[in-house]
């Protein structure tokens, strides 16, 4: 009974992880949730009854895996990018976060790069989150662009030279390209051990380490993709296919586990 309770529990934690990733299929930036093999055990009875039903087949030797969730884990490769022909929108291809600060003040981290400028003349994401460090734009700064170094480029409207000389067209406009400032890429020792905060966000924890900033493009960070995002790396075939499995080895156990009771009771009956 207390397998049967742990396996279906096992179950259900899977169908709630797989529902979450389908749910975010289409969440910048987001990455799939897996679960860890944790523990094992050798039980010919259980599989006996199984098989009765459909289910793992008679062996000399079968074993029930028993896998129990592991929040934690996810799956941090490479999701596919695609264009969008904002400037603001960025993606990392490659190792690497962008750090923001949370609305409560708490430093976050987020594969997710749609950025704009807030009423103070912030980059913010999408959630109000402040980019660290931070980036402001003055109001006479227009047409923002981000290289692949993370470097952020804006356009002055008032040209502010101290001599005479006109300008016009696209002399005009290279003459008044303003420095804004740098965006760097962050990574951990152990990307797994990042505590999910919600909103696409992670927190380092002492699992993790703390997050090491660098230039993107460099030692191994990830480069900066201006006017692209990154699209969320859930794969949905295999996701669809391994909820039907669960769905289907959850129904087979809840009948499983209804037979041992009814077994149980009888059993009760006859010793009276």
């Amino acid at each position: 009974m207390k397998l049967s309770t742990e396996y279906l529990q096992t179950l259900q934690d899977r169908i709630d992880m797989i529902g979450n990733n389908l749910a975010n299929a289409s969440t910048t930036g987001f990455k799939e949730q897996l679960l860890s093999i944790e523990e094992c055990y050798d039980v010919q009875d259980r599989s006996n009854t199984m098989a009765q039903y459909g289910g793992v087949p008679v062996t000399q030797n079968p074993v029930i895996h028993v896998n129990h969730y592991d929040g934690n884990r996810l799956d941090f490769s490479q999701g596919s990018l695609v264009s969008t022909g904002n400037p603001l929108d960025l993606a990392i291809c490659g190792d690497g976060f962008f750090q923001v600060k949370t609305t409560d003040g708490k430093i976050g981290y987020t594969r997710s790069g749609v950025f704009g400028v807030d009423a103070a003349g912030n980059l913010v994401n999408n959630e109000g989150m402040l980019l660290e460090p931070k980036v402001a734009v003055p109001d006479n700064v227009t047409d923002i662009s981000v290289n692949s170094d993370g470097t952020i480029y804006g356009v002055r409207t008032a040209a502010e030279n101290a001599d005479t000389t006109v300008l016009t067209g696209e002399e005009k406009k290279q003459s008044n390209i303003v420095t804004l400032g740098k965006i760097s890429v962050f990574r951990f020792t152990n990307s797994d051990g990042l505590e999910q905060a919600g909103n696409n966000v992670f927190f380092a924890t002492e699992a993790s380490g703390q997050a090491t900033a660098g230039v993107p493009g460099k030692d191994g960070f990830g480069v900066i993709k201006n006017a692209m995002l990154e699209k969320s790396n859930t794969n949905l075939l295999t996701a669809m296919t391994d909820l039907i499995r669960i769905q289907r080895a959850y129904q087979v156990d809840v009948r499983i586990t209804q037979d041992e009771d009814e077994m149980t009771v009888q059993t009760i009956a006859m010793r009276r």
